[in-house]
């Protein structure tokens, strides 16, 4: 289990907690929809996960062993699209934490996240390559894209195409910047997808 340093002597107030400019998407958030919003999940991030998890990264859900009644399937980090399942969102997922050093949400092994599987037709607002968000002006919604599973964020279609509708881009959004493990909002493109 990744360990998470606490000081509980530690006070902080994040940077600019009253947001000023209310434009722009979330990353890791989804829109709220009648038929969609019963096909949320929760999962375990499983203990082989040594990095934090948060909204808007691809992952595989696996098939819990028998018998251990556990709170939702184990999730991992998709590493390619062979094993790309689902996308995590921070929309209901409670047990997040944020830690001294982090301005953003996130779940470590043992922690549970919320997710979409692949073909719940949610709409998430995902990290967007920005240079991917200028060719996707006025293109249409089913051009082909990729993932990139280093970086978390969409990309302009390499070899395999990810299956899903790019509906919207905003380049005025927040983001999540992971530094070695330190998770930090920032200001860049989120592209809304539908899986």
């Amino acid at each position: 289990m990744t360990n998470i340093a606490f000081n509980p002597q530690l006070t902080t107030s994040p940077a600019n907690p009253f947001q000023i400019d209310s434009t722009g998407y979330v990353q890791g958030s989804y829109f709220d929809d009648p038929t969609t919003r019963m096909w949320l999940l929760t999962g375990m991030v499983a203990s082989t996960v040594t990095g934090p998890v948060y909204g808007g990264m691809t992952i595989t859900e696996n098939v819990n062993a028998p018998n251990t009644n556990a709170g939702g399937n184990s999730l991992i980090l998709a590493t390619d699209y062979a094993d790309l399942t689902a996308f995590t969102v921070f929309n209901q997922a409670s047990n997040m934490i944020i830690t001294p050093g982090n301005s953003a949400q996130l779940a470590t092994a043992g922690m549970s996240i919320s997710y979409f599987r692949l073909g719940s037709n949610a709409r998430i607002a995902v990290q967007c390559n920005a240079t991917l968000a200028n060719a996707l002006d006025a293109g249409a919604t089913n051009q082909q894209v990729s993932w990139d599973f280093t970086n978390q964020e969409l990309i302009a279609f390499s070899t395999t195409a990810l299956p899903v509708k790019v509906l919207s881009v905003n380049t005025n959004s927040k983001i999540i910047v992971n530094t070695s493990g330190v998770l930090t909002y920032s200001t860049g493109p989120v592209a809304i997808i539908q899986i």
